[in-house]
């Protein structure tokens, strides 16, 4: 799980970053994201949207860089030895949950109200989807979000199988941008 949450972090940081250098190059100069390369994908429309600065007027890009740095230090630390306590993976579960949360609602938003994709929110979804569907067992089976032996039976019991709830979650979002854009993929 260390190394997982280090590299799951240190990609989605990546991404996040790249959207945050982008985007304040687009309100800096106007100079259009490496990532508006068709009708469908174009980041500077998500990124000028109203959604994408929803919290404190603040880019969405920016949370990112903060919470993905987060989860790189937590597995960072966890390589290095660290252990946390309870009530440290209780925050770090529902922080990560939140996020998926607020990750869903901006794949629903770019979908099917903004009506543009994003290549670089894309690849935050596609990453933190499985660091959710992961992290949550791995801590019900680690007696993390309760000591109940049913919880930990079940989080043992769901760990092996949660890349069926990922590809499932993959499949909602591949099956919905296929249907609101179906000429995406004739290009």
């Amino acid at each position: 799980m260390a190394l997982y949450l280090l590299l799951s972090g240190i990609g989605a940081w990546f991404a996040a970053f790249t959207l945050s250098r982008e985007g304040y190059q687009l309100a800096l100069n106007g100079t259009n994201p490496s990532c508006d390369i068709n009708p469908f994908f174009s980041c500077g429309s998500v990124m000028q949207s109203p959604q994408a600065s929803v919290f404190f007027d603040t880019p969405n890009q920016l949370f990112g860089v903060a919470g993905y740095v987060a989860v790189a230090m937590v597995g960072a630390a966890m390589l290095a030895g660290a252990t946390f306590k309870k009530p440290f993976w209780v925050l770090v579960v529902l922080a990560v949950f939140a996020a998926y949360l607020w990750l869903m609602w901006m794949f629903y938003q770019a979908v099917f109200v903004i009506g543009f994709l994003c290549l670089y929110c894309m690849v935050v979804w596609a990453i933190h989807i499985p660091l959710w569907w992961i992290l949550l067992p791995w801590t019900l089976k680690h007696g993390i979000l309760g000591s109940s032996p049913k919880l930990t039976k079940l989080g043992a019991r769901w760990l092996p199988y949660s890349w069926i709830l990922i590809v499932i979650n993959y499949a909602v979002i591949g099956i919905a941008i296929l249907i609101t854009f179906p000429l995406l993929f004739s290009l």
